[in-house]
């Protein structure tokens, strides 16, 4: 699982928020990176485990939560269709509401 969020600042510079599963913990099945910054290969990284899965949705939640209220948007999931990305959609059409 690929996301990838982005937000617009006051300088007119993007900043970026990517979530992956790609990276597997050693003693954790569900393991999760977040890496946020300007330049995603230069950004900050910070890595989350959980003994369930559910455990995981939730603080993924959390972080979309989070950063909706930044004002960060969606730019990108991979599979194209998830149920994180139904996630994150889901909470932003409930903000405007």
């Amino acid at each position: 699982m690929i996301i990838a969020l982005y937000k617009i600042t006051s300088h007119d510079e993007i900043s970026y928020y990517y979530i992956h599963d790609y990276q597997g913990h050693l003693f954790s099945p569900y393991t999760f990176t977040a890496i946020w910054g300007k330049n995603l290969s230069m950004g900050k990284e910070k890595s989350f485990s959980f003994s369930t899965q559910s455990d995981m949705d939730k603080r993924i939640h959390e972080l979309f939560k989070t950063k909706l209220k930044q004002g960060f948007k969606l730019l990108y999931t991979y599979p194209p269709r998830n149920d994180y990305q139904d996630m994150f959609i889901h909470l932003a059409e409930k903000q405007v509401s």
